[in-house]
């Protein structure tokens, strides 16, 4: 069986001054390979994101490993490790990794939809070793499960597994998951941005160093039994830098009741017009109930045409109000959590879903400090909601993030 092999080296070449030409987007494929696979231009970046979380939100970690050209004077590829704890203790950096290697072997048909293994590894004096600082993945070719090894002693070191949901696994569910079309793989023109792994439960044993000042301290995810656990993946890749399309934005991902919401909603710079884009997923069960790829101001009018769509509205503290209604950032955007509303035409169905920023996570500015200065910002945050029409009130929890860009 061959297997497909993309490996770049920060300083080595990998960084194109000029335009590099990306392999296009495959319909009802993972697309996990690079499509950069060879150099990658230095306003482009390619994404692998995984998240895996308790039944309270907390505990909870995030990984993100990028291929873009922000590590360079770092003289490594970054990965952004944040994890907290249910104290709301907190562990956060971003690492930096010299070589960026992702084999795909090929399936039944030849394309590289096998198993992906992805290797951000840091070489040392006399050559590559592993052993001393490096971030693994590997992704199964029916995405049932994604297992991470962290190898970075003095900061972050343990495994993490990531695995779908029972009656959500196999050839249909994968294909439920993926876009068909390279519209639904878009998160605007020419951003891609995508959701392929659906449900996951997960487990993880993961040690970190100088937790805040409390010396090591282990994260456990999943390995209550008598405790639920989340995890979710993102994919997503570009030739245009974040500022060029967009100047804020948030995430999250949750579980309430029956239901796993997972959502990137952006409101677009100057140069899209402040367009709000989105990609979103609702399931309910193992089933995928709306797949999101537009955000809209009011959802009547797009219903009629057919099309799943997300409405994303923040809430703020009621001025004057006694009782605060959550917390907020340290940056001007002081929201204090979010109204979610998912509207499916071909479900005839509408679920609204509120989220409230319960747990701090992380904070760092994005520009000078000041009353409008900006910033990103991480939570562990509480959800309420389901379907409308049936006045469901479900509870439940999760992560997310937002982050604001000075750019007009």
């Amino acid at each position: 069986m061959s297997t497909r092999t993309s490996f770049l080296d920060i300083r080595e070449g990998a960084i194109s001054l000029g335009p590099v030409q990306m392999e296009p987007f495959r319909p009802d494929s993972v697309n996990l390979f690079p499509k950069m696979p060879s150099r990658i231009s230095e306003n482009s970046w390619e994404l692998w994101e995984f998240e895996a979380f308790g039944d309270r939100g907390a505990p909870a970690i995030l990984v993100s490993l990028y291929r873009d050209a922000r590590g360079v004077d770092q003289g490594g590829f970054h990965a952004e490790v944040h994890a907290v704890w249910p104290d709301a203790r907190k562990w956060g950096k971003t690492l930096y990794f010299q070589q960026s290697t992702i084999t795909a072997e090929a399936d039944a048909s030849g394309r590289d939809e096998g198993t992906v293994t992805g290797t951000w590894v840091s070489a040392d004096a006399s050559g590559l070793d592993e052993s001393e600082k490096s971030i693994t993945f590997t992704i199964d070719p029916d995405l049932s499960s994604t297992k991470f090894r962290f190898n970075v002693p003095g900061e972050v070191v343990g495994e993490m597994e990531l695995r779908s949901t029972a009656g959500s696994t196999g050839a249909a569910r994968k294909e439920a998951n993926l876009p068909a079309t390279e519209d639904a793989a878009q998160l605007c023109p020419s951003v891609y941005y995508t959701f392929p792994m659906g449900r996951l439960t997960a487990t993880a044993n993961i040690l970190f160093t100088c937790v805040e000042g409390d010396g090591d301290r282990k994260l456990s995810i999943g390995l209550d039994e008598d405790s639920d656990s989340h995890g979710s993946m993102v994919r997503g890749w570009s030739t245009l830098a974040w500022p060029r399309f967009m100047n804020d934005a948030y995430y999250t991902v949750g579980h309430v009741g029956p239901y796993k919401l997972q959502l990137l909603r952006t409101l677009g710079s100057a140069a899209v017009s402040h367009f709000p884009y989105a990609v979103a997923r609702l399931h309910r069960e193992d089933q995928l109930v709306c797949a999101a790829h537009h955000a809209i101001g009011d959802g009547s009018e797009q219903m009629a045409k057919g099309q799943d769509v997300v409405r994303v509205d923040k809430i703020f503290d009621t001025p004057g109000s006694a009782q605060p209604s959550g917390i907020s950032s340290n940056f001007r955007d002081t929201n204090v959590g979010y109204i979610i509303e998912f509207a499916s035409p071909r479900q005839q169905q509408r679920w609204r879903f509120e989220t409230r920023h319960r747990l701090p996570w992380w904070s760092e500015p994005t520009s000078e400090p000041g009353p409008d200065g900006c910033g990103k910002s991480g939570w562990v945050e509480t959800f309420f909601g389901g379907l409308v029409d049936e006045g469901e009130a479900f509870e439940g929890a999760g992560i997310g993030g937002q982050l604001q860009i000075p750019v007009p």
